[in-house]
Parts: structure tokens; sequence; C-alpha cells
């Protein structure tokens, strides 16, 4: 797959931040409202990386 890139933006009324998965990626693994993700940050050598695993699709074919 060909390097992505998304923009962070604030969510309204907190001090959060979303970050949205482009259509592509969510339309191939059928990714929606609703499904849980688990998060694990990862910081090494100044650097962040931020991984995202499925836990629960809801409309897994």
């Amino acid at each position: 797959m060909k390097r992505i890139t998304v923009k962070s933006r604030q969510r309204h009324g907190t001090e959060s931040l979303d970050l949205t998965l482009p259509s592509k990626i969510r339309k191939k693994y059928n990714f929606s409202d609703g499904d849980i993700f688990e998060v694990k940050v990862v910081e090494k050598d100044e650097k962040v990386e931020i991984i995202y695993r499925a836990l629960l699709i809801q409309n897994k074919p």
C-alpha cells in the first residue's frame, strides 16, 4: 500500500483529537461507525508510532 497521510482534527468541546481513516482503507476492511480499536503508542528515538488494532468490526461480512 502506498504511503497515506492524515491530518488530526480537534474534537469540538474536548481536548481530544480525531484521526480520520481514508475511505479506501475504511471500505477495504469494512470499518464503520462504532467499531472498536486498541491503540498502542510506541516511542523510539524521538519518534512516535501509533498503532491501531481492530478488536470489533460490526459489519464484517
